[in-house]
């Protein structure tokens, strides 16, 4: 296999399972040389804050050397969403072609986007109106091994395609790669987003006094009711799956449908038929 061309890329790394964790680490090693790569992520792990941000609180940015004294990237004591502005806001400008989130330990299919840390940092970076994609190593409950070699590969091996695409704004791509070696793995397949989701189940683990200590040990996945084309169907299947998302959650209502609204809402509150629309005034 011919290593991508990446000379010109230039990518910010984040993730949310912290800057030292192995998948974060994987994929930099198979990035590192080929473009102009700078990590800037969580000092711990920030798994499931989603697109949590530490307004008001001081956070804390340690800088990340190598052997000879070269900066490589910054650990910052926040969220994933706040590495990537800290990233944009605080560097002098920093402007990336890519920003990759991960790799992931566990998948972040289905319902699981809407917690995931590692698919929140991907969103921050759309919403700040860059190209982005998190990437995400599913595997079973206590694996044997990790094949995060196999993940990094497969970004690498996506981001000349993914930049030669005319982009979307308010868009993202989210990459769920199966825990197999990179020879056994069928492919890529794009697929959307699922509805599975993982069963919560709350115990009490101590009491304190009058509290109770609960902790939800959910483990069982409860994967999509229609798997055909879904991520998590795609992933069981042994192949990666590669989902377009997008930041607009708005679903457009018919217009007639709209308008009776606004009419029967206006005349109920307002006591008024209707209020045009101000560009037809």
């Amino acid at each position: 296999m011919t290593p991508p061309n990446l000379k010109n890329a230039r990518i910010l790394l984040t993730n949310d399972d912290g800057i030292d964790a192995t998948g974060l680490q994987t994929l930099r090693r198979a990035l590192d040389g080929r473009c102009d790569l700078l990590v800037v992520a969580p000092t711990s792990e920030r798994s499931g804050s989603g697109c949590g941000l530490s307004v008001g609180s001081e956070i804390a940015v340690e800088p990340r050397v190598d052997a000879a004294g070269r900066t490589w990237g910054y650990a910052v004591d926040g969220t994933p969403a706040d590495c990537v502005k800290f990233a944009f806001k605080a560097l002098n400008g920093y402007r990336p072609d890519l920003v990759l989130s991960g790799v992931n330990r566990g998948s972040n299919y289905g319902n699981s986007v809407w917690y995931s840390g590692t698919v929140a940092g991907a969103m921050e970076a759309t919403l700040l109106g860059f190209r982005a994609m998190a990437v995400s190593l599913a595997h079973e409950w206590e694996p044997r091994e990790l094949h995060f070699g196999t993940a990094a590969t497969m970004t690498v091996e996506l981001i000349p395609w993914l930049l030669a695409q005319t982009w979307q704004q308010r868009t993202f791509w989210n990459l769920n790669v199966p825990n197999l070696p990179f020879e056994r793995c069928e492919g890529v397949r794009c697929t959307r987003q699922g509805t599975s989701f993982y069963v919560d189940n709350f115990r009490v683990v101590r009491s304190e006094g009058t509290r109770d200590i609960y902790l939800n040990i959910g483990e069982s996945l409860q994967e999509s009711a229609e798997p055909l084309h879904c991520d998590d169907a795609a992933v069981d299947a042994g192949a990666a799956s590669l989902s377009l998302l997008k930041m607009d959650l708005t679903v457009e209502l018919p217009r007639p449908a709209a308008e009776a609204l606004e009419r029967e809402w206006n005349q109920l509150v307002f006591n008024r038929p209707g209020i045009k629309d101000p560009s037809t005034r």
